[in-house]
């Protein structure tokens, strides 16, 4: 049996355009070159840009409103600590300045000797409230943390008496 060629025209089997391969293969690279300078440019960016910077007036309102709230908190706090046998509404007063100042150091724009005093205040408050449970007056455990606190206190006032 011998073959006979059909009676339309055959054409070569299909090739891929060799100019198509050469411009994808190209653009691959110009992309892979592109994003490898963006990674050494991003890498190579000091720490300081990745910061957020506050104006002054931004970091000014912090500060105030830190002051306010800390002016509030030890305001009940010292109502509450001076009224005899009011040790439950005393706690609940250092628990809550403690909730206060966290609150307002939590401002990003604070600046972190700020945000430090008052964390530091908050977890004096908090300390206090766990440690006077249950002790007296004259118990070592619990002088250590009333002069702590007091020393925090007194960090705070001289950071708002500005």
């Amino acid at each position: 049996m011998t073959m006979t060629p059909p009676p339309w025209p055959t054409t070569a089997p299909a090739q891929p355009p060799r100019r198509a391969t050469v411009v994808l293969a190209t653009l691959a690279v110009l992309l892979s070159v592109a994003a490898l300078i963006v990674a050494i440019i991003s890498l190579t960016r000091s720490a300081d840009t990745s910061t957020p910077h506050y104006r002054a007036a931004q970091q000014a309102d912090a500060k105030k409103n830190l002051c306010a709230q800390y002016k509030l908190a030890a305001n009940a706090e010292n109502i509450e600590t001076n009224t005899p046998n009011n040790f439950a509404l005393a706690r609940l007063s250092a628990t809550n300045g403690a909730v206060i100042l966290e609150t307002a150091a939590a401002n990003p724009a604070l600046d972190p000797k700020y945000r430090d005093a008052a964390r530091a205040l908050a977890l004096s408050y908090q300390n206090l409230v766990a440690i006077a449970t249950g002790k007296d007056g004259g118990d070592p455990e619990l002088e250590k943390v009333i002069t702590d606190t007091n020393a925090n206190v007194r960090a705070m006032q001289g950071i708002c008496s500005d």
